[in-house]
Formats: structure tokens, sequence, C-alpha cells
């Protein structure tokens, strides 16, 4: 039999997912392995982002609307490995402006790996559409408010109404890796109001996807985490429907 390029892996039976993270990230990758069907395979490849001010906000709010970042960069790297579809393990980038610029980003994205690419801002929606659409939702962040408002602003274009943000203003990327589960809960404690249908999280580095449920049951309400959206729209699209039980209704549900 004549191997064809793009086809599985003896290890990858099903699927290979390309995944693209901030080289400070070291959460979404753990994550992934969480959620991981067998026979898929996570391949990941480092872009390089330059550093944010945070001490000063109207750089910050520049710094957010300007970088770019080294992604085509990782990017010509990691199809090297010929993965059949790539995820985004990076959120800001994708949440800045409409839904209409972001999904135009997709589109060029995919021009650009030949191969689908989910991207957390897309992916997000989408999971909320699969809930059934909640249109009232708290968003938590880890960024500064400059930021938080970057993303309600996006969730406005795309017709919801975030009645409810809360920014954690860690101090850097590798910080928001290091959040422990309890202040996470507390901070969704602070989120919660009665107006609030379904709760999203924005900042793949802020560990959430293992206490998805725990704070789904805690208050009785949805919860779409970047991670968990990007990596269930990128199975769904391969075709691959398993359900993975323990981290919150999307990917157990939908």
């Amino acid at each position: 039999m004549r191997f064809v390029p793009g086809s599985t892996d003896v290890l990858a039976s099903r699927a290979k997912l390309g995944v693209i993270v901030p080289s400070t990230n070291s959460t979404v990758g753990p994550e992934y392995e969480m959620l991981r069907p067998h026979g898929v395979t996570h391949h990941i490849g480092r872009m390089v982002l330059p550093p944010r001010p945070y001490d000063n906000m109207d750089n910050y709010r520049q710094a957010l609307e300007h970088e770019e970042g080294g992604l085509h960069e990782a990017l010509e790297v990691l199809m090297n490995c010929e993965p059949h579809a790539v995820a985004h393990g990076h959120s800001i980038h994708s949440f800045r402006g409409t839904i209409e610029r972001a999904e135009e980003d997709v589109r060029e994205l995919e021009k650009f790996c030949e191969r689908p690419f989910f991207t957390p801002s897309i992916s997000v929606v989408k999971g909320l559409r699969a809930i059934g659409n909640p249109k009232r939702i708290g968003v938590l962040t880890p960024y500064w408010p400059p930021a938080g408002e970057l993303v309600a602003n996006f969730f406005r274009s795309a017709g919801y109404d975030p009645v409810s943000v809360v920014n954690m203003e860690t101090t850097g990327p590798t910080k928001v890796s290091q959040v422990p589960y309890a202040v996470t809960m507390k901070a969704f404690d602070a989120l919660d109001t009665p107006q609030v249908e379904a709760f999203v999280h924005v900042g793949t580095a802020l560990p959430v996807t293992a206490i998805t449920e725990a704070i789904e049951r805690k208050h009785g309400k949805p919860l779409i985490g970047v991670n968990v959206a990007t990596y269930w729209a990128a199975l769904r699209a391969l075709g691959i429907q398993d359900k993975v039980r323990g981290y919150g209704c999307l990917i157990a549900e939908h």
C-alpha cells in the first residue's frame, strides 16, 4: 500500500491535530491531552509573541491592537508533520474586532495552511450555538480591562450581551498558568449574576478545563471555555464524535 501524504499515522489512526501556542503557554498542551480520544495525536508548534506592558494601559491597548507574533513562521514548521487540521491555542488575537473579521482571519489561515483551522473566538461562538445559543453571557479573562473590553465588543458584534465581565489582571503570560483553581473558582463566583445565562472563559493559558464540570454544577449554568471549545470544534469537524465526560456539557453532550 502506497503512503499518501496527509493520511493517518500508526499512532494517529483517526487524526493528527496540529496545535499552535505562544512560546510561554504551558496549559493548552496538557489540557488538550485531558480531552484526547484514542487514535488522535497532538503536534504542538510554538510562536513568539512580544511582551505586553502591564504598567501602562494605553501601551497595553496598543499592543493588543497591533501585535502580530510569529504565527505564520510557526505554521510553516508545523505543516511539515502533515496534520489534518490546526487548532490555535491563543485567544486574544482571534477576538480583535468583529466576528466578521474573525471569520475572515480563519479563511486566510485555512488558505495558508491548506487545511481546516480553528480559532478560539469562532469555536466559542460555535459552542454557544451548540448548547442552545444563550445570549446573556458572563465572560472571565486573565487579562486587564482593555483586553476584556475588546473581548466583550467581539461578543456584541456576534449578537451576544456580555452582562458581566471579570478580568483577573495577571501580570505576565507565564503567571496565567500559575493561577490556582481555587482563585479561578472565586472569579466565577464574582462573575455570576442572575442575568448571566452561560459562562465564557477566554485566555488559553488559564487552567479551567479540569474544573469546568465543577463550575457548571455549582452555578447551574453552562461554561464554554476556549480550550474545550477549540478542541471540540476541531474534533467534530474531523468527524470524531466521541463524547468526553468530566469536562463540561459542551464536549460531553454535543
